[in-house]
């Protein structure tokens, strides 16, 4: 049997498991690592692979609020009157007044944190002056109205500004006041030559002053949603990438982008900085650090990441049978089929790979040898490969012993694996694995233009790579105004 043939479908087997759902500046040249050697064993031991360098992940989001601000708006009341309405209001023995004020929907703004939410007025408005002596009265009302049938509501412009600020522990705040009430249409009404317009633009402004309480309740809301509770809650989070393992961001600093507004939707960016694991165990991946500090800024979108993963051995011979397990194989005419794959290592660096099989013949084919790495050509070799077999096939047996010299030339020249075109047949589904859904309400989308492998080191219970990921991805989605509760 040629032990080639097999041996090649497991090294591919081994490195798509890896680089199809691990995912991680600039790329740097390195040689394969040295090697120490023990003076009494005589024993090589490779030393551990070098620290990563810092990831930078930046994540443009944007998110369609539209309908949120739309129930904001509806939550709000469109019309303002004054007390005993439509009856007068007596402020004191000398003037009462009265009015209605009706808004138009809001027009939201939001550009670099500043918030301005603008709409117009209609109001009518009426009053009545008298002259009092001991608070008593001694003449009858004099009264003066405008924006009352036949004529015309008069009008007024409003702006509300907010400025939005956010504190290193990820609270946001708001500073919200009137920015702005100007009125479009004169309504001057003297009664004893008094302006009682001041007055009513006063009485307005201290009713839409509820707007800005509205909208300040609206960002307190946002820091007590169970989504950004939970996130605070897991500054170090391990999710699950399907069934191949384990992720850690491992963040130590996280950025928030200036918030504008635009065609119903919020934009703004996240960044995130740290040294993110990759692991078959998720229990070796769990950390108590609490949710990192948060910066304000931009930077450019995209994904610098080095990842470091860890695969214990127990975990791929899992894959591989569940993979390879009763699949077969034709070899120069014969079929043979896999029962069983075993794989493993020590700390020399040594890999050894078990194949039982049946069909035309059985046995269990033995592989041995160093994987050799070379980073720049992205290849693997093990040019040291010894070859063994196990069986009571008489005819396997001679064959073995007979062709053993061909069969060991053929494994060394055959014993090649091109990582960069393996990465290239299978790009289009590792940018799946980029452009899924996040939440119910949200969806990553991006592109791998890089992936590399940077480092591997067989270890005696696990195998570990180091791996480079350049790219981009985004978060876009949209917000149900259902999860919100306006007051």
């Amino acid at each position: 049997m040629k032990g080639s043939a097999i041996l090649k479908n497991v090294f591919i087997l081994i490195a798509a498991v890896i680089f199809l759902y691990s995912c991680s500046g600039p790329k740097t040249t390195a040689s394969s690592s040295p090697v120490i050697q023990h003076d009494n064993r005589k024993e090589i031991i490779l030393p551990p692979l070098p620290e990563l360098p810092q990831s930078s992940i930046q994540i443009p989001v944007k998110v369609h609020i539209g309908d949120v601000l739309k129930s904001l708006d509806q939550s709000t009341d469109l019309e303002f009157t004054s007390e005993n309405w439509p009856d007068y209001f007596n402020a004191s023995c000398d003037f009462r007044y009265k009015y209605r004020f009706v808004r138009s929907p809001f027009q939201f703004a939001i550009r670099n944190n500043e918030v301005d939410i603008s709409f117009r007025g209609n109001y009518q408005i009426a009053g009545s002056k008298r002259a009092c002596a001991l608070n008593k009265p001694v003449t009858p009302w004099v009264s003066g109205s405008c924006g009352f049938s036949p004529q015309s509501l008069r009008r007024v412009d409003l702006n509300i500004h907010s400025s939005l600020k956010i504190s290193p522990d990820l609270k946001i705040s708001t500073k919200t006041g009137i920015n702005k009430l100007l009125p479009v249409d004169k309504c001057e009404v003297s009664l004893l030559q008094t302006d009682i317009t001041s007055e009513i633009m006063d009485s307005i402004r201290a009713s839409i002053e509820s707007y800005c309480n509205a909208f300040d309740n609206l960002i307190e809301e946002l820091n007590h949603h169970e989504l950004i509770k939970r996130e605070l809650s897991s500054g170090s989070r391990v999710l699950p990438i399907s069934s191949y393992g384990y992720l850690n961001i491992n963040p130590n600093l996280l950025r928030i982008g200036p918030v504008n507004y635009s065609n119903d939707s919020l934009s703004f960016s996240l960044g995130l900085w740290g040294n993110p694991v990759f692991s078959s165990d998720s229990a070796s991946l769990v950390t108590n650090n609490s949710f990192p500090p948060v910066i304000t800024g931009n930077e450019q979108p995209g994904i610098f990441a080095y990842l470091n993963a860890v695969y214990e051995y127990d975990f791929f011979n899992r894959l591989l049978n569940d993979s390879l397990q009763n699949k077969p194989f034709t070899v120069e005419g014969r079929t043979f089929v896999i029962k069983e794959i075993r794989l493993s290592g020590n700390d020399t660096g040594k890999m050894q790979i078990e194949v039982s099989f049946t069909g035309n013949r059985s046995g269990v084919l033995k592989l041995s040898g160093t994987p050799v790495f070379d980073r720049i050509s992205q290849t693997l070799t093990m040019p040291d490969i010894s070859y063994g077999l196990d069986t009571k096939d008489l005819l396997v047996k001679i064959a073995e012993n007979f062709f053993r010299k061909k069969i060991m030339r053929e494994l060394q020249n055959n014993t090649v694996l091109d990582i960069k075109a393996l990465i290239e047949e299978n790009k289009a589904l590792i940018n799946d694995r980029l452009n899924q859904p996040l939440t119910d309400y949200l969806q990553t989308y991006g592109i791998l233009e890089e992936i590399s492998v940077i480092g591997i080191r067989p270890q005696k219970n696990a195998l570990q790579l180091q791996l480079f990921i350049r790219g981009n991805i985004g978060v876009k989605g949209k917000i149900d105004p259902n999860q919100f509760e306006f007051h």
